[in-house]
């Protein structure tokens, strides 16, 4: 069946193409190279490749406490991604279009990347349709061109994923240089606000008297939910918590002083003189804004365990009272020199909390034990160096993740508890080799990496007013084959 959809798929894309000029000859070609599967016609081009990973992973967690996860412990071959991509342009090469199509086994297919682009001219081009949202450049490097298996962890908590929306975009060619030219890229856009989360804790687990459970191992470690846009699913036109009338707006800028810096995470394919060093910088920014009450989660407090939450009735209307406004911004940069590659990013998130309709009569400002604002750091650098050019890689990353602390409430009990969070602190330390058999389209990573982490809302007695939080750690050691076809 999902073979079947394919091939009804692709020979939707085709059909345009071979109608375009169906009464005047025209050159038709199809190839079949390394980056897969070409057809061309005067007024029509589609190129596709499956790009596939297969991964051997053994995790080993270990972790304080009666309540730890010391023993969920793995080991296990699975595919973490197999992806189908489609791009080519309709009409003439000015009108673009991109599919990224990734198959599941539970008969979905999640579409990812999914625009038209018009692009008359390199300074301005118009995108509709869904994309990565402009934030970080690590989340914008497809994730078949990386140097390790996976992102940073920093990168995790603070992307914002992809979004739904019109985009503006362009380069601009400043000047010669000796080997490139002088290069400022920008995209501007604006997306639907969908809240990752309900109330934006990461992944965190559930509080009990004795600090905090983790419910769920891998959304602690991979930073699932937060307060930052998520924009992939299929969302009906109507009103609710994540799809609440608001929109995200995003906007990055990237200078190339000495030549554009290619979207990889490596220097692959260098030029071998001395002289050929290049870097770029560049900056992003996002606001949104979502209403939020955190009903039953850790944000219970703001709205039904406060002292309004007594007397106050929900809204009939579902939207919620409590407004969460978030920026995101991110600063990056980039260095390759004769198959050395520098890459690092600098992240901060602030949210600011604020009632709205009925709830603004209640004097929430004074209750201390109430989230107002909060402000998350990360940082990340990677290191890569072709030890054999174009061939054998070996790679280090530190990457971390600081979750601003506030006072709040167990829910149930009311009881108030210093040193909360949204997120566990956690910080990255790993390195790998990986050998390009053939680039990117065949090759062979072997990575280690060790991650701990300090869990929020601490269990035990107050020290100097803070409570102490447990320590869960958990080290890997991952091996994937990449091939794309």
């Amino acid at each position: 069946m999902r073979h079947l959809m394919l091939l009804a798929l692709v020979a939707v894309l085709l059909a345009p193409g071979l109608l375009a000029h169906e009464d005047e000859e025209s050159e038709t070609t199809t190839t079949v190279d390394k980056s897969g599967l070409g057809f061309k016609t005067d007024g029509f081009e589609i190129n596709i490749h499956t790009a596939v990973q297969f991964r051997f992973t053994y995790h080993d967690t270990r972790a304080e406490g009666p309540h730890g996860d010391n023993g969920r412990d793995f080991n296990n071959f699975r595919f973490p991604s197999v992806r189908t991509f489609m791009h080519g342009y309709i009409f003439d090469p000015s009108f673009q279009y991109r599919l990224w199509l990734v198959w599941s086994w539970g008969n979905v297919v999640r579409v990812e990347d999914c625009f038209f682009r018009w692009a008359p001219e390199s300074y301005f081009n118009l995108t509709v349709g869904q994309m990565r949202v402009p934030a970080t450049w690590e989340y914008l490097v497809d994730h078949e061109h990386t140097g390790l298996p996976d992102r940073a962890i920093a990168d995790e908590a603070f992307t914002q994923g992809w979004g739904k929306g019109i985009e503006v975009s362009g380069r601009l060619g400043l000047y010669d240089t000796a080997f490139d030219e002088g290069l400022l890229l920008w995209e501007v856009g604006i997306f639907n606000g969908v809240l990752a989360g309900t109330d934006g804790a990461q992944g965190r687990g559930t509080i009990a008297a004795d600090g905090v459970h983790v419910s769920d191992q891998k959304m602690t470690e991979h930073f699932d939910g937060g307060f930052r846009n998520s924009d992939w699913k299929v969302n009906g036109d109507n009103f609710s918590q994540l799809v609440d009338g608001q929109m995200m707006v995003a906007a990055r800028v990237e200078f190339h002083p000495m030549g554009e810096v290619f979207r990889h995470m490596v220097d692959i394919d260098s030029l071998e003189d001395s002289a050929a060093w290049f870097f770029m910088v560049g900056i992003a920014a996002n606001w949104m804004s979502a209403r939020v009450d955190g009903f039953t989660t850790f944000l219970d407090n703001i709205y039904y365990n406060s002292n309004a939450g007594a007397s106050l009735a929900p809204p009939a209307s579902g939207r919620k009272r409590v407004d969460a406004q978030i920026f995101h911004a991110t600063v990056d940069g980039h260095f390759r020199w004769i198959g050395l590659s520098v890459n690092w990013a600098l992240h901060m998130r602030t949210v600011n909390f604020s009632a709205r309709g009925a709830l603004k009569e209640f004097n929430l400002a004074q209750d201390q034990y109430l989230a107002k604002a909060l402000t998350d750091y990360g940082a990340t650098i990677d290191v890569g160096y072709f030890v054999l050019r174009d061939r054998l890689l070996i790679a280090a990353r530190f990457s971390m993740v600081d979750f601003d602390e506030f006072k709040s409430r167990q829910i149930g009990s009311n009881a108030e508890v210093d040193g909360d969070a949204f997120g566990a602190d956690s910080y990255e330390y790993g390195g790998g080799v990986s050998w390009f058999i053939h680039g990117d389209n065949l090759k062979l990573q072997l990575d280690y990496r060790y991650v701990t982490q300090q869990l929020p809302h601490g269990r035990g007695a107050l020290a100097r007013g803070v409570r102490k939080g447990d320590w869960r750690n958990f080290q890997e050691i991952r091996l994937q084959l990449q091939w794309i076809f």
